[in-house]
């Protein structure tokens, strides 16, 4: 066979594959909830502006316009909350309702920021749910945790230091680089600067994430119904926006980092589920 049929046929089979992942793409989750422009840009190229309802897929690129936000339900029953001027991908996603080690969520946020509380991926294979930053890799443990990535030259790097943010509200998360890991808890931020510099926890950037909260016309409560079918939670009925009476102040006490510094305790509350209260009530 000459070179020149060789190379066709190759051409030809790559072709081929590359149109196969495309067609299979899996679906990630649907958009609850749009403000302003958010586009989406598929793995075969196509962008187009997101409405309520849209389906968000494996492989797709999602980027918030200033002054723009969503909300997006995924498959296994978590929430993104996407906040204004962000770029992030959904690099790998599967979820066949088993929590048999083939699940998987992972996510490269570029810039920008969202607010993630995690569903069932995660939940018992820990490694299967991450988001790549430029500075970190952020795992989690089962968690309410608000994740930022401020660059240089740009409006957010005038109010804190450039580099990757990570706020818990519930759980834990770990922030991992070249330079080591760290472990970060309930009312803790960490910090990574670069790929090269040891995450640390910091005292919480409330410029940062107060500027975040009052931008993008984003619906400040979001209402979550689990469905429990056998104990198990399996999906998560989502209506925003709605008005609701304000939570219950949980007493927390302070908690210290693993650096030896105190921070202090603060951010949002939450209500707990119970018997007599089964809607869990979590201010964006």
């Amino acid at each position: 066979m000459s070179i020149q049929k060789t190379t066709v046929l190759f051409l030809m089979s790559l072709f081929m594959l590359v149109c196969s992942s495309i067609s299979y793409a899996e679906i990630a989750g649907r958009v609850q909830f749009v403000n302003g422009e958010v586009q989406v840009t598929s793995l075969a190229g196509q962008v187009k502006r997101i409405h309520k309802g849209d389906a968000v897929n494996e492989g797709d690129t999602i980027a918030s316009a200033q002054a723009a936000s969503a909300q997006i339900r995924m498959r296994d029953g978590g929430m993104l909350a996407v906040r204004a001027d962000t770029q992030f991908k959904i690099d790998g996603y599967h979820f066949n309702g088993l929590q048999d080690g083939s699940e998987h969520s992972f996510f490269s946020l570029f810039k920008g920021g969202f607010r993630a509380i995690t569903g069932l991926i995660g939940k018992l294979n820990k490694a299967n749910y991450r988001i790549e930053t430029p500075a970190t890799t952020i795992g989690i443990r089962g968690t309410d945790h608000e994740v930022f990535v401020v660059l240089a030259n740009t409006p957010m790097a005038k109010l804190v230091p450039v580099g990757t943010y990570d706020r818990v509200n519930v759980g834990e998360t770990s922030m991992s680089n070249a330079a080591g890991t760290i472990f970060v808890l309930p009312n803790q931020m960490g910090f990574a600067a670069a790929p090269d510099r040891m995450p640390e926890i910091r005292p919480i950037e409330q410029n940062l994430y107060a500027a975040q909260a009052n931008a993008g016309g984003s619906p400040s409560v979001v209402q979550l119904r689990p469905s429990v079918v056998d104990s198990t939670l399996t999906t998560m009925d989502v209506n925003v926006p709605i008005t609701l009476p304000e939570t219950t102040v949980i007493p927390l006490k302070p908690i210290t980092a693993i650096t030896g510094t105190p921070v202090p305790v603060g951010g949002p509350v939450q209500t707990a589920p119970g018997p007599n209260n089964p809607v869990s009530i979590i201010t964006f």
